[in-house]
């Protein structure tokens, strides 16, 4: 096939062990056709091809974001910013909304943290009360995990004084009254149904606006691990996926409890097609409430159903216990699967000696977040004991034990820039250049892979994605630097100066 884009004068790290390193790459069809050196370029340079010098750029296969809440991110970017430093400032910012809100439509706003708050609490009801009392408001936690709501909100959603918590959830109460307080953990399920969706005009804006985003930071590829996706959820991204021209591959986790509808449906594990597909079933498995939600063995029972319906599992685990959990339990479904499947576990983060040797004994793969260690590990050294504190997200031990790793944001809980990522797997610095864990670093070699190649391979995707050799999908990410070349420290401020989907560029800078 006669090339219709041609790169030269790269320097391209293909991740590809046949040819790890090359000058020029020449796009087909909107997959790569050959791969080469400047050279040899000129022999297949025909009228009407483009031609795209490099200027001696590194070039990678586009990056790959194996754990990400499109939705979700795509909502934070039209909700209240309230990643701010007291509570003052924070109802600051939901009455300015307020006041350009018509009375009685919902606030949403996400973002908050209260580690990082002067106040050192989390906001309360009537906090928010305060700033907005004829709205009702929904504030998330830069977590995901949690969220206050004001009263106009409780009452909107049907949360009293006598309202019993959902399994594996909490509602915080006021400690003289018994009031709930605002604080809600573990219920954005029972919320979902209770909250009225935006409109899909505002939808589509707002995942168009995120697919800027991620396009300009080389992200071609993503994983929406949303654990509570169903099949109203793969319609919409389709819809979406007509009408944005410019947007991600998305491979899109059923949520467990809904994977009998993607089967009555249908939809099997690897349905769809290169820019919309299933993936692996989504399951969580917490400790927030004080005790293990599902149990060990209800858990293992889903793992094992997971598996009987084709399906590999992603589990949500980041204590400890939740970790050998689910580490026991894929390896369990393994044990009794003819042709073992590519089980997943999410996060890792707290990955003590013993928590590396379970996951290492059940042939998990692990897709952790090492740009926790970036934005949050201040906050880490601050709060966590000095027994974990080393184990975060260990990265490193995963690698020395042979455990297969792909690396994801977890957006919105944090920035999906994969370059503050990379470098805290390089250095294990937070941003404020305070060192968590030195002993679980890799290299840059290591952390590319894993942002790229093992990402793909995370989600069965190796013959398609994550590499520059012919055939493969002609997805990559131009850099202006010689990445290899840049102190570590300096990592977190390279930027993308192209991004090419499908062999179109997508984003120049």
């Amino acid at each position: 096939m006669t090339p219709d884009t041609i790169l030269t004068n790269a320097r391209a790290l293909t991740m590809s062990p046949v040819r790890p390193r090359a000058q020029a790459v020449a796009i087909a069809g909107g997959r790569v056709a050959w791969v080469g050196s400047s050279e040899d370029a000129k022999s297949l340079v025909r009228p009407g091809a483009k031609v795209i010098d490099c200027a001696g750029g590194t070039l990678l296969p586009g990056f790959h974001d194996a754990h990400i809440h499109l939705p979700a991110y795509a909502s934070s970017l039209a909700g209240v910013d309230c990643g701010v430093s007291s509570i003052d400032e924070l109802k600051s910012a939901i009455r300015l909304r307020a006041s350009n809100t018509s009375d009685g439509e919902w606030i949403r706003a996400s973002g908050y943290d209260e580690t990082a708050l002067s106040e050192a609490r989390h906001p309360t009801r009537w906090d928010l009360d305060a700033a907005a009392p004829n709205h009702p408001v929904r504030l998330d936690h830069r977590s995901g995990h949690g969220c206050v709501l004001n009263s106009a909100a409780l009452a909107r959603v049907g949360i009293g004084d006598s309202t019993d918590e959902p399994p594996g959830a909490t509602i915080v109460r006021d400690l003289n009254t018994g009031q709930p307080s605002g604080l809600l953990l573990e219920m954005s399920d029972y919320l979902s149904d209770r909250i009225p969706s935006p409109s899909y005009e505002e939808i589509e804006d707002s995942v168009r606006r995120a697919s800027r985003i991620l396009l300009s930071n080389g992200i071609t590829s993503i994983q929406d691990a949303t654990h509570h996706n169903s099949v109203r959820r793969w319609e919409l991204f389709d819809k979406l996926r007509s009408s944005i021209d410019d947007m991600p591959r998305i491979t899109m986790m059923p949520g467990f409890r809904n994977l009998a509808e993607f089967t009555r449906h249908g939809l099997h594990f690897g349905s769809g097609d290169s820019r919309l597909r299933i993936g692996h079933a989504k399951l969580m498995v917490t400790a927030s409430s004080g005790r293990q939600t599902p149990s060990h063995d209800e858990l293992r029972h889903a793992v094992s159903r997971c598996a009987e319906s084709g399906f590999p599992a992603a589990i949500h685990a980041v204590e400890r216990e939740t970790i050998i959990s689910a580490a026991d339990s894929i390896k369990r479904a393994n044990e009794n699967t003819g042709a073992p499947l590519r089980h997943r576990l999410e996060h890792c983060s707290e990955g003590n000696p013993d928590v590396i040797e379970s996951v290492t004994r059940s042939s998990a793969w692990v897709v952790t977040q090492p740009g926790f260690v970036h934005h949050g590990g201040d906050r880490y050294l601050k709060t966590v004991e000095d027994s974990i504190r080393a184990h975060l997200y260990p990265v490193g031990a995963l690698v020395r034990a042979g455990v297969r790793v792909a690396f994801g944001s977890d957006a919105p809980v944090s920035d999906p820039n994969p370059m503050p990522a990379l470098q805290a797997a390089v250095t294990r610095l937070t941003s404020q250049g305070r060192s968590l864990g030195p002993n679980q670093a890799i290299d840059l070699a290591d952390a590319l892979a894993a942002y790229t190649i093992g990402a793909a391979a995370s989600s069965c995707l190796e013959d398609s994605l994550g590499t520059i050799e012919p055939g493969m999908l002609a997805d990559l990410t131009l850099f202006g630097e010689d990445i290899l070349s840049v102190a570590p420290t300096d990592i977190h401020e390279l930027k993308p100066v192209m991004t090419i989907l499908g062999g179109k560029v997508v984003m120049t800078r």
